[in-house]
């Protein structure tokens, strides 16, 4: 949609709106809660913890393994002319174009560079929304440090989840299979070299897990997002879902079939 000296494009879907929100939500009660059952905090009864724990844990990893997943694959890619004629895979030009959106590569890198150095007073501070005009899609939309993180975090949900499985019930399995079982045995490879029980190291694992989402939102919320230029995505992210593209805050605009980024 092209307005006087705006072009305010579509950046998030409702599904991945939602998604986001619930993550966020989600994080903040599992923390609470968390800490709460570790800490022995007197704001609640340890029951009525455990409980809210565990409701937003499987919410919080529905939509880390199931909703964001496939806002991924929903993604839109920019409009190529080759797909259109057959010339090359539409699969595989997605699978890049997904890849480069939202895997930490050599373009964030020089990116990430191009932000210390602004740091340092030397050049401006990169774009991350870049957005190819005449195909019509986004090439970038996410922050360079964001990027570098999600692996992190991918990694983190897996972790907190195996771990709190097994802090939840040493005997629970699923469809037969004695996950509880499989993922103490694992830990007791590790954990005497350690010198800690299984169970300990699992505990362990979980409560530096919670440290690591506390960090990321820090750096996330506290660092890279805290500043009046980005305000407007928190708009776009939580309510809108739209973009005005001629704000020049680090926005970038390709006029081209093709670019250089892909």
């Amino acid at each position: 949609m092209v307005q006087e000296n705006e072009m305010v494009v579509k950046r998030y879907s409702f599904l991945e709106r939602l998604a986001h929100f619930v993550h966020l939500v989600c994080l903040f009660i599992l923390l609470i809660t968390g800490f709460k059952i570790y800490m022995g905090w007197d704001f609640m009864t340890y029951h009525i913890a455990l409980v809210i724990h565990l409701f937003a844990a499987v919410l919080f990893l529905f939509v880390n393994w199931i909703i964001i997943p496939y806002n991924v694959l929903m993604t839109e890619c920019p409009r190529c002319p080759m797909c259109a004629t057959g010339t090359h895979n539409m699969f595989l030009h997605k699978i890049s174009h997904i890849s480069h959106r939202y895997l930490f590569g050599p373009t964030d890198i020089r990116r990430m560079k191009q932000i210390f150095l602004n740091y340092l007073g030397k050049g401006g501070y990169p774009a991350f929304t870049i957005y190819n005009v005449k195909r019509r899609g986004y090439i970038d939309k996410l922050h360079p440090v964001t990027q570098f993180m999600l692996f992190f975090e991918g990694g983190a949900v897996m972790f907190i989840a195996f771990s709190g499985i097994v802090l939840y019930d040493l005997q629970w399995a699923i469809f037969g299979l004695p996950v509880s079982e499989w993922l103490l045995s694992a830990s007791e490879m590790i954990a005497p070299s350690l010198n800690m029980s299984a169970l300990a190291f699992i505990r362990v694992i979980h409560l530096l897990m919670s440290y690591f989402f506390i960090v990321e939102l820090i750096v996330h919320v506290g660092i890279v997002e805290f500043d009046p230029k980005v305000w407007k995505y928190y708009k776009a992210v939580f309510l809108t879902g739209k973009e005005d593209l001629s704000d020049p805050d680090y926005v970038e605009l390709i006029d081209a079939e093709r670019d250089s980024l892909e």
